[in-house]
């Protein structure tokens, strides 16, 4: 049986690289050193097939396979996907498939042995590596490249490459990967568009803990004519506010059909000025601390964009 990459339980999984504690942490000394890089992609590899949870408690949350400057880098995706995106539970580098495996399934009872592992050195810094995350299925096979860096008198992963039409890359290794989902979540952070979408999502699937990723609490709503009040975070009465806006733009038969959308480029050209206000029917957007915020909620006020 395949043991099956669940894509929320990938984004946790592999999330915790830069979640844990051990991201930034000097190495342990958990990992006996390798005398090569080989022998160091190769114990992880034997150790992660064997038991994937206890190897990265073992190379990863100790901070003991990463170089400092990879460390570093995940913990910014991390940090970006925390605190900037907001509209997305896939956000960090591998979060979407087992980053080792470069698959999002593989067969349950993997090893060096029957993966057909194989190790190559190329050069002083480098390590070519091949198996099949199905044994039998020949299809199945992932090739990729370790680039090492020795720190501390122990060799370090400093990058992954992955070949593309057999050619292994700088534009397609982890660092650039990392550092092209940062620019991204950055760049939508700057458009209300960005925002203004989710939101509206997230009030017609009346999913209120993540509409509530785009709140900046405490919020003005205003219930009733001219009655407006705060709600602070974690406020029982968002679920209800939630379903009453959904009930007025989504609901069968309601008068009006979907909440309105705020065009690309709204907030005009270059980055938005800090407290610059974009308002769209019952919905106040301000911008604050690089990112677009609900500021004010009114679920009285005219549907149509002003």
């Amino acid at each position: 049986m395949p043991r099956y990459k669940n894509r929320v339980l990938a984004a946790a999984l592999c999330g915790a690289l830069a979640h844990s504690a051990g991201v930034l942490a000097a190495p342990a000394a958990s990992v006996p050193a390798a005398s090569t890089p080989v022998a160091l992609i190769t114990a992880f590899y034997r150790d992660y097939f064997a038991n994937e949870a206890a190897a990265r408690k073992r190379y990863l949350d100790s901070g003991a396979f990463y170089s400092a400057g990879a460390r570093k880098l995940l913990a910014d995706n991390d940090f970006a996907c925390r605190k900037v995106a907001r509209g997305d539970d896939m956000c960090g580098y591998g979060a979407d498939a087992d980053m080792f495996l470069d698959a999002q399934d593989s067969d349950a009872d993997l090893t060096l042995a029957s993966s057909g592992f194989t190790a190559r050195p190329v050069g002083a810094n480098a390590v070519d590596v091949s198996f099949r995350v199905f044994p039998k299925a020949a299809d199945s096979r992932r090739t990729m490249r370790y680039v090492v860096v020795r720190e501390g008198g122990q060799w370090r992963v400093d990058d992954v490459l992955r070949p593309v039409k057999g050619v292994y890359t700088a534009r397609n290794s982890m660092r650039q990967g990392i550092l092209s989902e940062i620019a991204a979540i950055s760049k939508a952070a700057l458009d209300v568009a960005d925002a203004s979408s989710w939101v509206n999502t997230y009030v017609e699937e009346q999913q209120a803990d993540r509409f509530a990723r785009f709140v900046a609490f405490p919020v003005t709503v205003c219930v009733k004519q001219d009655a407006c009040v705060p709600y602070a975070q974690d406020d029982a009465r968002l679920p209800a506010l939630v379903k009453t806006l959904h009930d007025i733009y989504f609901k069968a038969g309601a008068a009006q059909k979907g909440l309105p959308a705020i065009a690309a480029g709204k907030q005009g050209a270059g980055a938005p000025k800090e407290d610059s206000v974009v308002r769209s029917g019952p919905f106040d957007y301000t911008f604050r601390h690089g990112a677009w915020w609900l500021s004010r909620i009114d679920p009285q006020r005219a549907s149509a964009p002003r």
